[in-house]
């Protein structure tokens, strides 16, 4: 049987299990993807998987199971064993959803990007490739490659919430090494989104060829206390690290220094983060969470002040609340939490307009890894490179650099915030950050 025909059934013997309620998630995925390096195609991969899972609350207790397999003696096994693990967990008091959704549906599938094949992939990255080799001081393209991706997933309960979302993306990407005078610099790009008519070659090599070069005369800086800005080119990959402090079930386990402070100042009253799920431009736009539970836009964080957690059902039941629509779930596994797109309000400043605040800061362009970075604690120490800026204009190149701070510090010393976001289609969006003061050591 096909996944809804799978949906339908698991849907129809759990009616009869005496389960008082019950959600099922099923999911399939496809995938082409292919590699090159030294003007030849280096690898293809076509995957899928499938599967769906069951959450069945018997006696206010949820058991999970899942399957890989559409069959019906599967499907009945999987109840069982749904029934059979609910023995060995603890009551959960909730009440499954019954709104059906009602808006119109996202943008999230494009028909003409399934029609996009494999050469035309492969001819797209070959002609990225020659256009950066052409460049004098590019020595290689040790990473290029694209990838088409779609998903469809299929969300009922108990009380007769049917759903399905269907969604398709790709992504072009290179990274090239340029090498000056015995300094070796690589720089990495890519493009992504829903029409692949939107890919250009010449913007994809010409911005490879730009960050691969840009640092390659780097000089020493001293260490200490200094302004520093934040590219949005970067600042997305900062935030991204911390956005687990916000789950409402990590505060409960003890994994969030947010914990009892909702309602303080968090952080400047220039920053204010929201989850945004109805944006279609972005790709975590959905208009109904991982538990059947319709989304809306939530202010996190606004102007400075801790205005929510987010929240799934389970995490909800333990504070008494409802939740906030931000459960995460695949057919396998409990549900968790997540932001559907986080994004972090524009300011009105352009990057010169913020480096211009300070008479000497650094510009950080490129990070390095993540090791040094805890989200449970908010401690960051990260390598970064960049520029040295004096009275608003990058002077030089620097690297080999680590700064240091904590998140919670990081926010509060927000002292402005950029104009536009970066091009990426990512589902967290941060402009440009400036702050006021982090521990730089060379």
């Amino acid at each position: 049987m096909n996944m809804q025909e799978a949906v339908e059934y698991l849907n129809e013997i759990a009616k009869k299990s005496g389960a008082e309620q019950f959600d099922i998630f099923a999911g399939k995925s496809d995938s082409k993807s292919i590699s090159v390096f030294n003007k030849a195609l280096q690898n293809t991969e076509i995957s899928n998987s499938c599967g769906i899972g069951i959450r069945i609350f018997k006696d206010q207790k949820p058991g999970y199971a899942s399957t890989e397999k559409f069959s019906k003696e599967s499907l009945e096994q999987t109840l069982a064993d749904s029934l059979a693990n609910s023995k060995f967990t603890e009551i959960l008091n909730v009440e499954l959803p019954s709104i059906a959704i009602e808006k119109e549906a996202l943008p999230t599938y494009n028909q003409e990007l399934e029609n996009v094949d494999i050469n035309h992939l492969l001819n797209t990255c070959l002609s990225i490739e020659e256009r950066i080799l052409a460049e004098k001081e590019i020595k290689n393209v040790p990473d290029l490659g694209a990838e088409i991706s779609s998903s469809t997933t299929i969300f009922a309960n108990s009380n007769g919430v049917f759903f399905t979302d269907k969604r398709n993306t790709f992504g072009v990407g290179a990274g090239a090494v340029a090498e000056r005078n015995g300094v070796v610099k690589m720089g990495w790009y890519s493009k992504g989104g829903r029409d692949f008519g939107t890919v250009s070659v010449e913007q994809i090599a010409d911005k490879v060829i730009a960050r691969a070069k840009e640092l390659l005369s780097p000089r020493h800086i001293k260490s200490g206390e200094m302004p520093v800005v934040l590219t949005k080119r970067i600042s997305s990959n900062i935030l991204s690290m911390y956005l687990p402090s916000f789950f409402a079930e990590n505060a409960q386990n003890g994994l969030s220094r947010l914990a009892n402070r909702l309602g303080e100042k968090i952080a400047s009253e220039k920053f204010t983060l929201s989850s945004e799920p109805l944006m279609p431009d972005l790709p975590g736009s959905t208009l109904m969470d991982g538990e059947g539970i319709p989304t809306a836009p939530l202010r996190v964080v606004e102007k400075g002040e801790f205005k929510s957690f987010l929240y799934n059902m389970e995490s909800a039941s333990k504070e008494n609340r409802k939740s906030t629509g931000h459960g995460s779930r695949g057919f396998a596994g409990k549900a968790g939490t997540s932001f559907m797109n986080a994004v972090v309000e524009l300011g009105d400043k352009t990057e010169r307009e913020m480096l211009a605040m300070f008479p000497h800061c650094l510009l950080v362009t490129h990070l390095e890894g993540g090791s040094g970075c805890d989200p449970v604690s908010g401690q960051i120490s990260i390598g970064v490179q960049g520029f040295w800026c004096v009275n608003g204009l990058p002077v030089h190149a620097t690297d080999n650099l680590t700064i240091s701070s904590n998140f919670f510090d990081l926010l509060k010393n927000i002292v402005e915030i950029g104009h536009d976001y970066n091009d990426y289609f990512s589902n967290i969006k941060v402009p440009t950050l400036a702050i006021s003061e982090m521990s730089v050591s060379a």
